[in-house]
């Protein structure tokens, strides 16, 4: 296994903000999902301690992609999680396929790496 530059605590935080990004915007459009302030704490607050991350690692541009799916895999699981909640919204089988897929590429991305091979 290669000595993986992806760091984990990037991941952390943009999937938080992933997740309760679609939170609040759950909460403020959809009428079956009752109101919490919880979701706008953690937004908050993990969109602070993720600046101050960025500030301290800028020049860690092994994690960008991975944060960016990480990101991704918190909207769509709590999209998931809201249709399998509510089953009147719809059907949540686009999300749960996009997380899915999101999920293998990034366990691929950190199991293995970027691979890059010199003649």
């Amino acid at each position: 296994m290669q000595d993986s530059k992806v760091s984990i605590k990037w991941l952390i935080y943009t999937f938080l903000i992933g997740l309760s990004a679609n939170a609040c915007f759950s909460i403020l459009t959809i009428s079956f999902v009752s109101f919490s302030p919880f979701p706008f704490l953690t937004l908050f607050f993990a969109v602070n301690h993720f600046y101050r991350l960025y500030i301290h690692e800028a020049n860690n541009e092994y994690s960008i992609r991975p944060a960016w799916v990480a990101f991704f895999i918190g909207i769509f699981s709590f999209s998931a999680f809201t249709g399998a909640q509510h089953p009147e919204l719809g059907s949540n089988f686009l999300s749960i396929t996009i997380t899915l897929i999101l999920s293998i590429w990034l366990m691929y991305k950190l199991m293995f790496g970027d691979k890059h091979y010199s003649a």
